[in-house]
This record gives structure tokens, sequence and C-alpha cells, in this order.
């Protein structure tokens, strides 16, 4: 229950992010290469809220925090050597993401 209210937490307007995408030229390819750029643009709220937020229960944050990170990464426009980088072989989109946010998480852990 408290995942679900950090999830709402993260997604309302005083603790989302202002991402502005990244132009193509600047697109990571691989997962360790986008971490930075995620952690760059979250505010203390985020990280906090994500750190604190147990694994597993990372997908609760698919919805704003997701579409920040394939908006931020132009996973959305096209970004297609990060989403085979994420999962090894071309998957859908949320799914390289949330292995992103797994990464981004493992980052903020240590």
């Amino acid at each position: 229950m408290a995942s679900a209210v950090f999830a709402l937490m993260l997604q309302t307007p005083a603790t989302r992010a202002d991402v502005r995408p990244l132009p193509q030229s600047q697109w990571p390819h691989t997962v360790a290469a986008a971490v930075p750029l995620v952690l760059a643009v979250m505010s203390p709220t985020q990280r906090f809220i994500i750190r604190d937020t147990p694994k597993e229960n990372l997908p609760l944050f698919q919805g704003e925090w997701g579409d920040d990170i394939e908006h931020l990464l132009g996973l959305d426009k096209g970004n297609s050597a990060l989403v085979t980088a994420a999962c090894a072989a071309p998957c859908p989109i949320d799914q390289a993401t949330l292995k992103v946010m797994e990464a981004v998480w493992d980052a903020l852990a240590k």
C-alpha cells in the first residue's frame, strides 16, 4: 500500500521532473550510459521515493516516470540501440524502460 502512495506522490507536478528529450546525437546506447542521464533530471524527492521502494514494486512507476524516461532517452522516438542493450535483444519499449528504472534503483541503493 505504501508503494502505491509513493507512486501517486511521484506523479504529482511538484515531484515530476521537467523532462526534455535528448537530441538523437546524445541518446545513450547502453543502460549504464542511461543511468546518469536519468539521475540528472530526478528531483531529490523522486530519488528518495525510488530508493525507498522495493525493487519488485518499480513497475508501479511505469506511468509517469516511465514515460519521462522513454521521452528523455528517445525510447519513444526510435532509440533501438538502447532497447536492444537493455533486454539483450529487441523487446517492447516498456520492458526496456523497466530495465533502465531498475538500474537507476540499483544506483540509488548504493
